[in-house]
């Protein structure tokens, strides 16, 4: 990815954050850090790169804890994580999400997202669902060693089965004529 791209995909995941403290009633001010300063002019983007964080964060105390506030402004958290191309920053708003709207309404989004998104809202999705899935959970470090997860989470799990199934199929289908590199590459490894 050139550094263009990048800066459209920085400024579409800061809008998207944006939109979601506007939703919430939330400003976000940031105080001048030399550090900042000192590291954007190495690195161009850091500066973006490090207000996202804060916004996401700012989002992230907001919701934390408030499952009705979360469940009201869902279509804003979605669309902050569906605007989220990092693998592991969605763990946060999924976080909160998830408790709120319930994990199978949150999955059904994703796969609408890759049925009907942009290459770069599907391959947002595809990195948000790794943390959408039921986790699996092992009694023992032997027992994960093993690849052995605890009956309970290995019954969540199976219980989504077949949301899990129509997103590899949506994943699948959306491949077929993804133009874009990147979100094939995550499409590919859903598929």
């Amino acid at each position: 990815m050139d550094e263009k791209e990048r800066g459209e995909r920085l400024a579409e995941q800061e809008a998207a954050l944006d939109a979601l403290l506007a939703d919430l009633g939330v400003t976000y001010d940031a105080e001048p850090d030399e550090r900042v300063a000192r590291l954007a002019a190495r690195a161009p983007g850091y500066e973006r790169y490090h207000r996202i964080g804060h916004k996401r964060q700012l989002a992230l105390r907001t919701l934390d804890g408030d499952r009705a506030t979360t469940a009201r402004h869902a279509d804003a958290v979605l669309r902050a994580l569906l605007a989220d191309d990092d693998p592991s920053s969605p763990n946060w708003l999924t976080g909160v999400l998830v408790p709120a709207i319930g994990r199978r309404q949150v999955q059904r989004a994703l796969v609408a997202a890759v049925e009907h998104g942009t290459p770069y809202a599907q391959g947002c999705a595809v990195g948000v669902w790794h943390w959408a899935q039921a986790p699996l959970r092992y009694a023992s470090e032997e027992a994960r060693r093993a690849g052995r997860p605890t009956a309970s989470s290995r019954a969540e799990r199976e219980e989504l089965a077949d949301v899990a199934a129509d997103f590899a199929a949506a994943c699948r289908r959306a491949l077929a004529d993804c133009p874009d590199p990147w979100a094939r590459e995550r499409l590919a490894a859903q598929a």
